[in-house]
C-alpha cells in the first residue's frame, strides 16, 4: 500500500502520534536561511577554537595577526616553509650590493620609476641557495622558467630586500605557492580563450569547492616544472610534468566554463603516485580527503594577490566580503598558502573558513524556531493531509499532481526570482527530464512564515489550471505538455479519464481546435493529410506537421517508457499506474542535508553549466589530434613524453633480428615483436618519427605491403643516436607549436647496446595504447565515478 502523507511521522502533523521527531520536510523549512553570500558548515566549537587563535574581532588587526602567527608558528601550516637553520639567508647571489638592493625596494615602495640600472638588476635576478633564479621581465616574475604572473614588485620586494624577514625561509617555495592562490585572476588564463567560449552573461566564476583544487593543480604543475630545472628529478616524476602542463592549459585557458568534466577527467587520468610526490600539508590533506555532500559557499578566492599587496578575503557585517591586508612576512604567507591550497572540508580548510567568517564579525549561534513558524508547519501539514490524494511526501520533497495529471516536484530552497522554494515540472525520473518553472512574483515577504508559503504553493500546484490564469510560465506548461504518462497526441478515451471541468476550462480559455495544443478535439481537424497536399498550398501545414512531431517527440522521448506502461495499464484495466510512478519516484529522492541550499533552484547556472558541458563535448577546443578525456596518457604532451618514450625504450630493448610493423595508413596500429605494446599512429608526423628513431637504433626496412612497413634490427644504435633524438623531438615540438612545455627528451631513456635476448619488461611496456573509448588508465580502474580519497563527492 502506498504510504499516505497523512501517515508522516512528525511532531507538527496532527494526524500523527509522534511526540518528538520532526520530519525532513519541516526541518527543511526550519533550516532555510534566505541569506546570500556566506554559507559554511562549522560547529560552534570549531568557530570558538579559531577565534581563540587570533583573539576575536574586537582587538586591532595587527594584534590579531600576531596572535594567530604566534599560536601556529610550530604547526605544519608554517613549518613547511622554514629552512633547516633559521639563520640561513635563502638568497645566495644578489645582482648588486645589499645597500643598492634595499634602495631598489624603497623605490618600489614609494612608487617611483626605476632607473635603467635598477631594471637591469631585476632582469639579472637573484640566485637562491637551491639554485633557482628569480628574474623580472616586462613586469612579470619568472622563477627559472616558471611564470609568477600573480605577483607584482610591490608584493615581492618588501620581503626579498629585508634580510631579517627572509632569513630562515624557503622564499622560492613561498612565491610559487602565492602564485597559485588565485590562479583564475592571472591574465594568462583569459588571454588566449577564444571569444565564443567566453561567458557572455556574467563574469566566469568558479564554485567554492573547486577553487582549492584549481590552486593545488596549478601549484603542482609549477612545482614539477621548477624541480626539473633545479635538481635531479626522479624518473617517476617525469610523466607528471607532461600531465601537469596539459591540465594547467586545458583547465584554465581553454575550458574554464566546463569545470565539472575537466576536473573529473583530469583526476581520473592522473599518473600513478602524483599526489604522493610531495609531502606538503595541503597535499597530505588531499590524500586523506573524506567524502562530503555539504559544500560551503564562499565569495571568490580566499587569498588574492593584487598590484600593491596580498589580500585576505573575510566576511563583512552585511554578509558580503571585504579584503584585508596580509602582513608582508614569510610566516603569514606560508600560513595563507597552506590554508588556501587545502580542500575546504579538511582541517586546514575549516580553519580557513572559520578565519574568514569570524575575522571581522563573530558567528551567530542558530536560534530556535519562532512560535509563528511552528504554527505554520502545522498549517502546512493540515493542507497536505486535506490533499493527500494529490500530494506525496518523501524526505524533504513533495510530488504534486495537478488537476489534469501534470506532475510537479516541490522542495524548499533558493529558487528563481528570490523564491524560497523550487518547483520542477516532471516528465520523467532522470534529472534532464525535469524542467524548473517559477510561480513567484519576485517579492519575498519575510514576515510570512515559510510554512504558510509552502502550503500556498501546494494548493496552487494542485489547482494548476486555475492558477495558470495568472501565471504565464505555468500556463505554457499546461498548453505544451500533456499529463504525465500521456502521449503527445492523446486520443479521446484517454482525455475522457481527465477532470472534465478543468479540461473544459482550459479549452474555453485557449481554444479547443488549436493544432498546437495536446488537448485539441481531434475529430474536428481537417480530414486531408497535410503531407500529401500540393507543395505550394500546404507548406505551412507541412511545417506544422513536421515541427509537431520533431519537437513534440523530443519532449516526450524521455517519457516513452512511462507512456508504454500507462498504455498497457489503460488497455487492461482502464486506469493509469500513478501508484507505480510514485513508488519509483520515492527511490530517486535524496536525503535532506541541513544548510545545503547552495545548488537548489540555481536553474540558470545549472542550465548554463549543462549547456556548456554538451557544447564542449561537440567542440573540444584542445589539440586537434586529442581524442580522449583530459589528462589521458594517449593525448597532449603525455603522448609524446610517455607513449612514444615507451616506443623508444621497447625498440632499444629488442635484440638483433627483432622486427616492428609500422602502419602506412593514418589511424592504423604500430606493433612490436616481443611485447604487447600497441600504439595508434594518427598522422604522417608520427609515422615519420617512429621510422626515424627505428633507424637511429639500428633497424632497417625489410619489406612492405599495402597496410604496413616492416623494420628488422640489424645493427647497434648509431653513436649519435641520443643527440639525433633530441633534435627530432625539438623539431617536432616546434612544428606542433607547443610553448611553455618541458622538453620532451627528458623522458626518454639513454641509449644502450642491444641485448642478446629479450628479458623481462615492466608492465607499462605491455599496455595496449591504441585509440579506443575507455575510461581507465593503463589497467588501473581509476575513473571519475570511482575516485579515491573522497574526490568524487568533493567535486560534486
Amino acid at each position: 500500500m502506498e504510504p499516505s502523507v497523512r501517515n508522516v511521522a512528525c511532531l507538527h502533523n496532527d494526524a500523527s502520534d509522534e511526540t518528538e521527531k520532526v520530519c525532513e520536510w519541516c526541518r527543511s523549512i526550519i533550516n532555510y536561511q534566505p541569506n546570500k553570500g556566506w554559507n559554511i558548515h562549522l560547529l560552534p566549537s570549531e568557530h570558538e577554537q579559531t577565534i581563540a587563535l587570533f583573539g576575536g574581532p574586537k582587538i586591532p588587526s595587527q594584534q590579531r595577526w600576531r596572535n594567530l602567527l604566534r599560536n601556529l608558528q610550530h604547526s605544519r601550516y608554517i613549518g613547511w616553509a622554514q629552512l633547516e637553520h633559521r639563520s640561513t639567508d635563502p638568497i645566495d647571489i644578489l645582482p648588486c650590493s645589499e645597500e643598492e638592493w634595499v634602495g631598489l625596494a624603497d623605490t618600489v615602495r614609494e612608487g617611483n620609476a626605476l632607473s635603467v640600472e635598477q631594471e637591469l638588476w631585476l632582469q639579472q635576478g637573484v640566485t637562491f641557495v637551491d639554485g633557482s633564479v628569480l628574474r623580472q621581465f616586462q613586469d612579470t616574475w619568472f622563477l627559472n622558467d616558471v611564470s609568477l604572473r600573480s605577483l607584482s614588485r610591490e608584493v615581492v620586494m618588501p620581503v626579498l630586500a629585508d634580510r631579517k624577514k627572509r632569513c630562515g625561509w624557503n622564499i622560492p617555495g613561498i612565491l610559487l605557492g602565492l602564485n597559485a592562490c588565485a590562479p583564475m585572476n592571472n591574465e594568462v588564463f583569459g588571454a588566449e580563450v577564444p571569444l565564443f567560449q567566453q561567458h557572455r552573461i556574467r563574469h566566469p566564476m568558479i564554485r567554492s569547492h573547486y577553487r582549492p583544487l584549481a590552486s593545488m593543480l596549478v601549484w603542482l604543475s609549477s612545482q614539477l616544472q621548477l624541480d626539473r630545472t633545479v635538481r635531479e628529478t626522479p624518473e617517476s616524476h617525469l610523466p607528471m610534468m607532461a600531465w601537469a602542463h596539459d591540465i594547467q592549459r586545458r583547465l584554465f585557458m581553454e575550458q574554464q566554463n566546463n569545470l565539472f568534466d575537466v576536473f573529473s577527467n583530469a583526476l581520473a587520468h592522473h599518473p600513478p603516485g602524483l599526489f604522493e610526490a610531495y609531502q606538503m600539508p595541503w597535499m597530505l590533506a588531499w590524500q586523506s580527503l573524506e567524502d562530503t555532500n555539504r559544500h560551503p559557499r564562499t565569495m571568490n578566492w580566499a587569498v588574492q594577490p593584487t598590484t600593491r599587496r596580498l589580500n585576505f578575503r573575510v566576511r563583512s557585517r552585511n554578509g558580503k566580503t571585504r579584503l584585508i591586508r596580509v602582513p608582508s612576512k614569510p610566516d603569514a604567507w606560508a600560513l595563507m598558502i597552506s590554508l588556501a591550497l587545502s580542500p575546504l572540508n579538511s582541517e586546514a580548510g575549516k580553519l580557513l573558513l572559520a578565519l574568514q567568517h569570524n575575522w571581522s564579525v563573530p558567528y551567530l549561534e542558530p536560534t530556535p524556531p519562532s512560535g509563528p513558524l511552528l504554527k505554520s508547519l502545522e498549517f502546512c501539514h493540515q493542507i497536505m493531509n486535506g490533499l493527500h490524494e494529490n500530494v506525496h511526501l518523501e524526505r524533504a520533497t513533495a510530488l504534486v499532481f495537478g488537476q489534469l495529471g501534470h506532475a510537479y516536484e516541490i522542495k524548499v530552497g533558493r529558487g528563481q526570482h528570490g523564491a524560497p522554494y523550487s518547483i520542477k515540472h516532471v516528465n520523467g525520473l532522470n534529472g534532464d527530464q525535469k524542467s524548473t518553472i517559477c510561480i513567484h512574483s519576485g517579492h519575498y515577504v519575510h514576515n510570512v512564515p515559510l510554512g504558510d508559503t509552502m502550503g500556498g504553493v501546494l494548493l496552487s500546484m494542485v489547482n494548476d489550471v486555475k492558477a495558470a490564469e495568472n501565471i504565464q510560465s505555468l500556463e505554457e506548461i499546461l498548453l505544451s505538455s500533456p499529463p504525465f504518462g500521456f502521449p503527445s497526441e492523446p486520443k479521446q478515451p484517454w482525455l475522457a479519464t481527465l477532470n472534465q471541468g478543468a479540461l473544459r476550462d482550459i479549452r474555453r480559455w485557449h481554444g479547443a481546435y488549436d493544432e498546437n495544443h495536446w488537448f485539441r478535439e481531434a475529430q474536428q481537424l481537417p480530414v486531408s493529410d497535410e503531407r500529401n497536399e500540393d507543395l505550394h498550398g500546404s507548406m505551412p501545414g507541412f511545417m506544422r506537421w513536421r515541427n509537431r512531431r520533431r519537437f513534440g517527440g523530443r519532449i516526450q522521448r524521455g517519457n516513452a517508457h512511462w507512456h508504454d506502461r500507462f498504455k498497457a495499464s489503460f488497455d487492461a484495466s482502464g486506469t493509469f499506474p500513478y501508484g507505480e510512478f510514485v513508488a519509483e519516484w520515492r527511490t530517486t529522492v535524496r536525503e535532506f542535508v541541513p544548510s545545503n541550499n547552495e545548488f537548489q533552484g540555481e536553474f540558470f547556472g545549472r542550465r548554463m553549466e549543462r549547456m556548456m558541458r554538451r557544447y564542449h563535448q561537440v567542440m573540444p577546443h584542445r589539440r586537434g589530434d586529442d581524442l580522449h578525456e583530459q589528462g589521458d596518457v594517449r593525448d597532449g604532451e603525455r603522448r609524446w613524453c610517455e607513449v612514444f618514450a615507451r616506443v623508444w625504450e621497447v625498440l632499444m630493448m629488442q635484440p638483433l633480428g627483432s622486427y616492428i610493423h609500422v602502419p602506412r595508413r593514418q589511424g592504423n596500429v604500430l606493433s612490436v615483436e616481443h611485447t604487447g605494446l600497441r600504439v595508434t599512429l594518427r598522422n604522417a608526423l608520427e609515422r615519420t618519427f617512429v621510422g626515424q628513431i627505428a633507424r637511429l637504433l639500428g633497424y632497417v626496412t625489410n619489406g612492405e605491403n599495402e597496410t604496413h612497413r616492416t623494420y628488422i634490427r640489424r645493427d647497434h644504435p648509431r653513436p649519435d643516436a641520443r643527440l639525433r633524438l633530441t633534435d627530432l623531438l625539438r623539431t617536432t615540438q616546434e612544428r606542433q607549436g607547443i610553448r611553455g612545455a618541458p622538453p620532451r627528451w627528458w623522458n626518454y631513456v639513454d641509449v644502450c647496446a642491444p641485448p642478446h635476448e629479450m628479458g623481462d619488461v615492466r608492465w607499462e611496456l605491455q599496455v595496449d595504447l591504441t585509440d579506443n573509448p575507455r575510461r581507465h588508465l593503463e589497467g588501473h580502474n581509476i575513473n571519475a565515478q570511482n575516485l579515491d580519497w573522497g574526490l568524487r563527492n568533493y567535486i560534486g
